[in-house]
């Protein structure tokens, strides 16, 4: 299963590079837009507002180099219910983090409430697409890019990891949509997992999915129901005291992804705080990066 998967993946890799509009040679210093091959969206509304990152209309990724890398990447979800991104909070702190591991790291702004599904999950595709088509150009494993997400961008990155074969209208004609978008592994924080009551984020329910999703709807987008056999290991983090996101959220998803994803991980800690990132002086909270370093090790994420 695993060679034919490498297979797979190096192959589609090489069958879609001609088709790359804008291939760089040189590794990106500065935020890019994912969809590069259409015009953009004018005008751009996106701002900042408290701190946070509204109105995204053109989804990009802000890349982070390591001083030392060893192959890996990870694009990260930030979260805010789908209604906003913690840019800095909750992206660019966790991607300087991975740098310090040798890890490369792709910051990604998606598409929110003002699109709604099926925007947020085509972004997240199309950026482990983007990282995987140029991995070779700017010296990554194309074998070694994963996903991380916060909260509602848990929500994100463990949908792009549990559907990765999703397909859209909008995408007949995307030139890499052969490149597999399948990561290798997934590290969810605090994430919203379920869509359905009582464990559910109602807000970030209603801004992907609307007022009054549908029974169908909100299992089509409840994580615990995608996971299937080649799911990639899952590394969970989350505090039992939860107001905002239930623990439930990360229990049932892990419990759904252990026959399939025997790799995967489940780390509660002793904190009603939901949002701590990467922040210091969060009691045990605060050790998860240790914890997702020794996985990554574990799992050869971080090469020998």
């Amino acid at each position: 299963m695993r060679e034919s998967l490498r297979f797979f993946v190096v192959l589609s890799v090489l069958l879609c590079l001609p088709l790359v509009a804008q291939a760089q040679s040189e590794r990106p210093e500065s935020p890019f837009r994912i969809w590069s091959e259409q015009e953009p969206v004018e005008p751009d509304r996106e701002h900042i507002r408290n701190d946070r990152v509204v109105a995204v209309d053109n989804p990009s990724l802000t890349p982070f180099w390591p001083k030392e890398p060893n192959g890996a990447a990870v694009v990260i979800f930030p979260g805010g219910g789908y209604k906003w991104l913690a840019f800095e909070k909750e992206g660019v702190k966790a991607a300087q983090w991975l740098n310090e591991l040798g890890v490369a790291a792709f910051v990604v702004k998606y598409r929110l409430e003002d699109y709604g599904h099926p925007a947020p999950l085509l972004d997240g595709l199309r950026a482990v697409r983007y990282v995987r088509v140029h991995a070779a150009t700017w010296g990554l494993d194309p074998e070694r890019i994963g996903v991380l997400g916060f909260s509602a961008g848990g929500h994100l990155a463990g949908s792009v990891a549990l559907r990765s074969g999703f397909t859209h209208e909008s995408l007949v004609d995307d030139p890499w949509g052969r490149v597999s978008a399948r990561p290798d592994f997934a590290m969810l924080l605090y994430p919203v997992a379920t869509m359905e009551d009582p464990y559910t984020h109602k807000g970030s329910r209603q801004a992907l999915l609307g007022e009054d999703p549908s029974a169908q709807d909100r299992a089509e987008h409840s994580l615990e129901n995608r996971v299937k056999p080649g799911a990639p290991p899952l590394f969970l983090v989350h505090g039992n005291g939860d107001q905002s996101v239930p623990v439930a959220n990360s229990l049932q998803l892990y419990q759904a992804a252990l026959p399939h994803s025997p790799a995967s991980e489940l780390h509660i800690y002793q904190t009603d705080r939901h949002g701590f990132g990467l922040e210091p002086n969060e009691g045990t909270a605060s050790n998860w990066p240790r914890a997702a370093e020794d996985w990554l090790r574990l799992n050869g994420v971080l090469g020998e």
